[in-house]
């Protein structure tokens, strides 16, 4: 029998949360559990390389398993204009790879079945022929002169750098140190982390041809950049797609970007005419879905002999993978840095934030 906590409002009190009697009934309405009508399903042929060329994709024996009705390549999808997609921090990323595979467990192919374990065993009879390239790692040897470049399909990079950003006073905190009595340094790394949300991302994309509308049932942390964005790619007006978040399984930021598999699922519904789900397994979630900071930092503070702070100078190096898509759309080019002064008042600071390509999960 649930118990009911009164409703009082005041700072302490224990307010009884709205959701917490529908779960522990199990009747949760997650994205997996949704059914449509006709709906297919969908599985992604991933790649086993952080960098290699791609000189040729067989899918002939996928297309050969019974139930498969459509297999996806980057090709294909190249002939609708939708084998890129933009990202939420202004760069671009390959929705299936084309010329070649920029980290390991990248989308190389998509497999559409009436059934989801056709779909995954059909996606692993695709056979990939790769020219294996030299991968980078660290964001510092990936500025090297020397580094293999990674996103040489755009125009105009010649470096792995992506972005140089800095914000506070330069000249004022200079002058702080210049006056310090002491300054203390610090290195560190922050390292790359995972949220591992308990449910995986997915999709289940219905699109309606003859009227251009679209129902994405999406676990989605935000919804409303996920339409935009999805207008953008599918040139459909935003007023004509609805995205449908149901209970999420955790997010914890992992399902704000916008992944391949959104896109493919997308745009498999309005060639084929049926519903497509598309949900990952444990590992796909682990090795491609949206990571956290990966920053290398260095920090001083200068002081005075009676304890007070009087300037910050602090540097970043952020790793992002092999796209630049960071979760945060706004002009600070690195999460949560620009709080990196906390709670404290510190009267003169100025800090850099640099931006580098690797052949890692884009984060």
């Amino acid at each position: 029998m649930a118990v009911e906590t009164p409703l009082k409002g005041n700072i302490g009190d224990s307010i009884r949360r709205k959701e917490d009697d529908r779960f522990i009934r199990g009747r949760g309405n997650y994205l997996d559990d949704i059914a449509l009508p006709g709906m297919l399903h969908m599985a992604i042929h991933r790649s086993p390389f952080a960098h290699a060329r791609i000189r040729s994709i067989n899918t002939e024996a996928a297309q050969a398993v019974p139930g498969v009705v459509a297999v996806v390549t980057g090709a294909l999808l190249a002939q609708h204009k939708l084998a890129w997609m933009p990202t939420l921090s202004g760069d671009t990323q390959a929705v299936l790879a084309t010329d070649k595979v920029r980290f390991q467990g990248q989308e190389v192919a998509c497999v559409i079945a009436t059934d989801p374990y056709v779909a995954r065993d059909a996606a692993a009879l695709i056979e990939v022929d790769y020219e294996v390239l030299p991968a980078v790692v660290d964001p510092h040897k990936s500025l090297q002169p020397d580094a293999p470049l990674i996103r040489d399909e755009k125009e105009g990079q010649t470096s792995n750098h992506i972005y140089h950003w800095e914000a506070g006073d330069k000249a004022k905190a200079d002058e702080a140190f210049a006056r310090a009595d002491r300054v203390v340094k610090l290195d560190t790394f922050y390292p790359r982390c995972h949220p591992s949300p308990l449910e995986t991302c997915g999709i289940v994309a219905d699109i309606n041809s003859a009227t251009g509308h679209a129902t994405l049932y999406m676990t989605s942390q935000a919804p409303h950049a996920h339409r935009t964005l999805f207008a953008i790619v599918a040139g459909l007006p935003e007023q004509n797609i609805r995205i449908i978040s149901p209970d999420i399984g955790g997010g914890f930021g992992n399902k704000v970007p916008i992944y391949p598999g959104y896109v493919v699922a997308t745009a498999a519904s309005l060639l084929i005419g049926k519903p497509v789900k598309w949900v990952e397994d444990r590992s796909e979630n682990l090795i491609s879905t949206g990571f956290a900071r990966d920053f290398h930092m260095s920090g001083e503070m200068a002081l005075s002999n009676d304890g007070r702070m009087l300037g910050l100078r602090v540097k970043l190096l952020s790793d992002n993978g092999a796209f630049y898509a960071d979760a945060q759309p706004t002009k600070f080019r690195a999460g949560l840095f620009h709080i990196v002064t906390g709670s404290y008042d510190v009267p003169a600071a100025h800090v850099e934030a640099d931006g580098a390509y690797t052949n890692k999960a884009p984060g």
